[in-house]
Parts: structure tokens; sequence; C-alpha cells
């Protein structure tokens, strides 16, 4: 009964499959995710660690929640272990729910539990960069059995690789993002410029000038956020 249901109900994976193979393939939201996680992560020198984690464990954002381990967010927090370390509650099903649904939502909060992480094995490890990532992936438990230190091991391998792609591509990301923004607010500029233009001269057409802006005062438009 339940093969049947399947079959008649199938899900067009095509159509839910995201690129992750290569950034250059990635969408706007994946390369939006991969730029956050890389400006987040740069204040400590970890940026491209940051984004390759996030494309690592998300695809970039595409997959936020992991049900088996159980993790969530752009870099598959380990769910009990946010709930130990950042609350007083206890590990039940509905805080679980609602740590997971944070970390998927809150993508400074999910970063902030990244980088706590790293910089913590990065302590630990005493700058280590090999042992940092396996850490990170698999704490102290890759050290005394075989099977999670091979694990760890393709893991941090994993992550190098993701890392010497990302500086190539990166930079591009960067500086498309910086002129989008800046013809985006160019364009906000332009229209207010227009409106305010509209206004003075509904303004002179009534015989009632508006006020002219002396040349000392300058008009800063803050960018949405």
């Amino acid at each position: 009964m339940i093969h049947t249901l399947l079959a008649s109900a199938s899900i067009p994976l095509d159509k839910i499959q995201a690129k992750c193979g290569d950034p250059k393939d990635f969408n706007t939201k994946q390369k939006k995710v991969i730029l956050y996680a890389y400006n987040y992560g740069s204040t400590k020198g970890l940026g491209y660690t940051m984004a390759a984690i996030a494309w690592q464990e998300s695809c970039a954002g595409e997959y936020m929640v992991n049900f088996s381990d159980p993790s969530a967010g752009i870099y598959h927090a380990h769910i009990p272990g946010v709930i130990k370390k950042y609350t007083k509650y206890k590990d039940v099903s509905f805080v679980r729910n609602f740590i997971g649904e944070l970390l998927m939502r809150d993508n400074e909060f999910a970063s902030k539990v990244a980088l706590e992480n790293l910089l913590f094995w990065q302590k630990n490890r005493k700058g280590n960069y090999k042992e940092i990532i396996k850490s990170y992936n698999k704490g102290f438990s890759w050290e005394k059995n075989k099977s999670k230190n091979k694990s760890a091991e393709a893991y941090y391998q994993d992550i190098r690789m993701k890392v010497l792609k990302l500086r190539s591509y990166i930079p591009k990301y960067t500086k498309a993002y910086n002129n989008s923004l800046k013809i985006e607010l160019e364009d906000k500029n332009q229209n207010i410029k227009n409106t305010l233009k509209d206004i003075q001269d509904s303004r002179k057409q009534q015989k009632n000038p508006i006020k002219k802006i002396e040349s000392k005062d300058k008009i800063f438009i803050m960018p949405e956020p």
C-alpha cells in the first residue's frame, strides 16, 4: 500500500535538487549565503572556511535540515549541542524543533554558533588547521576511533578543496554583488531626486517655491538593509 502511494505521488527530484558541485552554477540565493558566511568569518580569518562549511553542509543554504543528526541551518549545527551550550532547557522534542527553526531562520545566530565552534577548536588545537576542521566535524572522537578518523579526514579534504575553489570565486561574487548594489542605490537615489524635482516643480506652479537646500546641507540616502 505504501509503495503504491509513493509511486502514485512521485516526487519530481529534478525540480528540488540544487546544484552543489561547483560555485559557478550557484543560484542567486546560494551566492548570497556564501558571501554572508565569508563576510561573517573573515573578521576572524575564517571567511573561506565558513563559506566552505556552508557549501559542504547545506549546499549553500539549499538544504537546511538533516533529521538524522539532527542538525539545522546553513552550517548544519548539531541541535542537541546548541541546546546544551546556548540554553538552559532540557533536550526535548519541542526545544529541538524551536532551536532547529531558529537556526534555519536566523543566519546570524547560525553563523555565531559555527564561528564560536571553530574558534574553540582553533584554540584547543593550537592553530593546526587540519585538526581544527576534523574536530569541528567529529569533536574529540576521531582521535581514538579509526572509522570516525577516516570520516573526519574525508570531511577535512572536502573543506580544503572547497576553500581552494572559493578563493577563485568569492572575489568575483563580491565584485558582482557590489556592482549590483551600487546600481540599485544609484537607481533609488535617482528616483528620489526625480521625486524631489517633481515636488519643486509642483510648488513652483502653485507659486509657493520650495526652499533651496544650501550646498553645505548634504543629502545622504541610507541603503535599505
